[in-house]
């Protein structure tokens, strides 16, 4: 199944010891000898076997990715495959025997706002948590404040700017601008006091999409180059971690999220952001509204979309439209007879040189269908 992470991925997450101890300390508060826990997103299966070490009796160990592989031989290999279930799966699509007493997970990207996190841990709040029980994270708190980022503007601008061989590179300058991207924000780079974007609280929460405006006062005369997002995790009463710049460098990092250009501020200036993420294909759409008023009365206003990131034409949008008739073009058609002949009976191979025949021009020999039936069976074949 595809991967969200990489194994080096899952590696740095484990090796952050910000995150690590946090949750350490979350589960040592939580976890009791014969409770049930369930981690969604166990990935190599940390957060599992601290859950054993800490005395739970079972621990349902969820994920769909295949470094599940690898945390279910750490369980064997630490004396705990006894008592992890492992399930290579999404946690929407799971039904447990039992409830569990400890929900814990960390489905985060370098924002919590992220795919199908606060979508995923309601639906497992309302059907796999027991009464009373723990879920962690307790809430994220999203913090912002516009930034000194020269570096970070740069990086984005100087393929299109400084390397463009005389050509007018715009059109991707502008693209590459209206995407936001993962950067490590030092505490002097802040032009004004950080303010609180959004709180998610995991007990409650429902919606996946996230609004609200943001004002800051600059403190100090700077060249600001966007604004930087970042949370502090509350994983349980008492116990969690920030991501921001006053604290160490995490895993996580902050949000960047880039203006259009550079913008001179002096002490006293009014910046405001009007910021979305817009619940779209199972993840989201981001929108940032800058608008600046300096004390001499002047006035900047920037519209930016991480839509406009992404190349596309009026012919790609026409085909996402609610009262578009779609008809299924060739690709599509090879993918369904794939599909159709998936019975449990029919070999890859038989599939593969059937497939072949239907569709000569597109696959010279058997073996290159069965690339592509194997593909389609490792996402979709029942095990």
């Amino acid at each position: 199944m595809a991967e969200t992470y990489t194994l080096p991925g899952h590696g740095l997450m484990i090796a952050d010891a910000v995150r690590m101890d946090a949750y350490q300390a979350a589960l040592e508060r939580t976890v009791r000898p014969g409770c049930v826990v369930l981690d969604i997103g166990t990935g190599t299966g940390m957060m599992a076997l601290m859950a054993c070490r800490l005395g739970a009796r079972r621990v349902y160990a969820v994920d769909p990715g295949d470094a599940i592989h690898l945390a279910r031989a750490a369980a064997r290999d630490s004396g705990f495959a006894d008592r992890i279930e492992f399930i290579q799966d999404l946690s929407t699509r799971v039904r447990l025997p039992e409830h569990a007493d400890v929900i814990v997970s960390d489905l985060r990207g370098v924002l919590p706002v992220f795919q199908q996190h606060v979508p995923s841990l309601a639906d497992a709040r309302d059907r796999l948590l027991a009464p009373g029980g723990v879920l962690i994270p307790r809430a994220d708190t999203l913090r912002a404040a516009p930034v000194e980022a020269e570096a970070e503007h740069r990086r984005i601008t100087a393929p299109w700017d400084e390397h463009a061989r005389g050509f007018d590179l715009s059109a991707a300058r502008r693209a590459a601008l209206n995407g936001w991207s993962k950067a490590h924000v030092r505490r002097e780079q802040l032009v004004a006091e950080p303010r609180t974007w959004a709180v998610l609280e995991y007990g409650t929460r429902r919606d996946p999409e996230v609004r609200g405006t943001l004002e800051w006062t600059v403190q100090r005369t700077a060249t600001a180059h966007g604004f930087a997002v970042w949370f502090h995790a509350e994983l349980v009463e008492g116990v969690g971690f920030t991501t921001g710049p006053e604290g160490p460098e995490t895993i996580y990092g902050s949000g960047f999220f880039p203006w259009l250009e550079p913008v001179a501020l002096r002490e006293g200036d009014c910046v405001a952001v009007d910021l979305q993420a817009r619940e779209m294909a199972a993840d989201h759409v981001w929108v940032w509204n800058t608008v600046v008023r300096r004390t001499d009365g002047s006035r900047l206003e920037f519209r930016q979309s991480s839509f406009l990131s992404q190349p596309s034409t009026p012919r790609d949008l026409r085909k996402r439209a609610h009262d578009f008739s779609p008809m299924l073009g060739e690709e599509g058609r090879i993918d369904r007879a794939v599909l159709e002949m998936m019975d449990g009976a029919a070999t890859l191979e038989k599939i593969a040189r059937e497939v072949q025949r239907r569709f000569p021009e597109r696959f010279r020999t058997w073996e290159e269908a069965l690339a592509r039936a194997g593909r389609l069976s490792q996402a979709y074949a029942d095990d």
